[in-house]
């Protein structure tokens, strides 16, 4: 599922994903339900947010484990002959992964336990009922098609602005196709650039899983959800999200990836919050650049507007001239530590990162001051550049710079 696109000269992350997960959430399901078929819900108010991958109606509660996870369970409990048999229903279904339960009252099951409700308004489970005279067949038919819909929606929307990105020939076809959905010209976009380092079996798995989570927080927020895969990368994109909700979304985002799968380490680039679509895929670039800056600095998340001095690098699109300049600065003293086994540059690099405090390098280095000192000269003499001096200095730095994105 790789999307070759229009970003050159990057390295490869650690992880494909090969699952785009759309779904629908459970609060828009019942908001239709409870007009046209008398839904009402009993429990589980925190879990409205669900995401519902698809519906099925289950009345043998051995059957549940053949569940994927993401579905909405109807039951009427014809086989519900035990005191305990709802509790035990619900739980399974729990562990299973179901985002909701809908109960249909009636001659099988005329109330629901105490317990049952209790229980779905611990785990954040909505459980729902509806009438005997409501048919379960009819509503899940309705639904299917309402999930199958707005996949079709979600899948339109993220091909038109693929396109919009990586082919400028199509774009205004698919703007105006954008605008069917409810997005202008200015409209707002801000693009996330993940990749996710894991040392563990069942990669893959993890893929979907950081994919679900994304979309739940994001459809908290604002729907649609919109994602795709980007070379080797997953990239998400707010539209028109206010800046303190671009905040909220990393910060759940974030949170709820660590809780469920503390493994992994996520590596997050994020663009500016640019308004025109027109403009975007210039947008678009500054998300993987940050990503990368993140993965070589060890980060969580980049935002590519606090870059500083990268913004500039990133900026200039024939890297060649940049390789040519680290070269011309750095490559003599590069080849001596090579040759000689030395770590001059790491010397450098440290007398630099501290605002040129011999004190500090030495003590960094647990060596001492004197040696620092000789090691400063031996670079002038390797290099003809003076770290001593303030125009020499520059262009050490702005050498160390490039190297970091190169």
């Amino acid at each position: 599922m790789q999307n070759k696109g229009v970003v050159k000269g990057f390295t490869a992350p650690f992880f494909i994903f090969q699952v785009i997960c759309m779904a629908i959430m459970v609060k828009k399901l019942y908001k239709n339900g409870s007009f046209l078929y008398k839904m009402e819900l009993l429990a589980g108010k925190g879990g409205l947010s669900n995401l519902v991958k698809w519906v099925h109606i289950i009345e043998d509660e051995t059957v549940v484990s053949f569940l994927h996870g993401g579905e909405l369970v109807f039951t009427a409990g014809i086989l519900n002959r035990r005191e305990d048999w709802m509790l035990r229903f619900a739980q399974r279904l729990h562990r299973a992964g179901a985002s909701a339960m809908v109960v249909n009252l009636g001659p099988h099951t005329r109330e629901i336990p105490g317990a049952v409700i209790q229980y779905c308004d611990e785990i954040d489970m909505p459980l729902f009922t509806i009438p005997w005279e409501t048919k379960m067949v009819d509503m899940t038919r309705d639904f299917c098609h309402r999930i199958m819909r707005n996949e079709q929606m979600e899948n339109n929307i993220v091909s038109a602005l693929k396109d919009i990105l990586f082919s400028p020939g199509h774009a205004e076809s698919r703007i105006a196709e954008l605008r069917q959905y409810g997005y202008q010209a200015e409209s707002r976009f801000c693009f996330i650039s993940l990749c996710i380092s894991c040392i563990e079996p069942g990669t893959e798995e993890k893929g979907s899983l950081i994919t679900a989570i994304a979309e739940k927080t994001a459809k908290d927020i604002r729907e649609p959800f919109i994602t795709f895969p980007y070379q080797e990368n997953r990239i998400f994109v707010l539209i028109d999200y206010e800046e303190e909700e671009m905040d909220s979304f990393l910060t759940r985002f974030s949170e709820e990836v660590k809780r469920q799968a503390p493994a992994l380490q996520l590596h997050m680039g994020v663009s500016s919050n640019q308004t025109g679509i027109h403009e975007q895929s210039a947008n678009f670039e500054k998300a993987v650049s940050a990503m990368e800056m993140a993965k070589k600095r060890n980060e969580k998340i980049a935002y590519y507007d606090r870059l500083g001095v990268y913004k500039m690098l990133y900026a200039l699109n024939d890297k060649s001239i940049l390789r040519d300049y680290y070269r011309d600065v750095m490559g003599k003293l590069e080849q001596y530590d090579r040759d000689n086994n030395t770590k001059l540059m790491q010397t450098l690099r440290i007398y630099l990162e501290n605002n040129g405090s011999l004190l500090l390098v030495s003590e960094k280095q647990y060596t001492h001051r004197n040696t620092v000192t000789n090691q400063l000269k031996k670079i002038e003499t390797i290099t003809g550049l003076n770290p001593f001096e303030l125009e020499d200095k520059v262009k050490f730095y702005l050498s160390l710079y490039i190297k970091d994105i190169l």
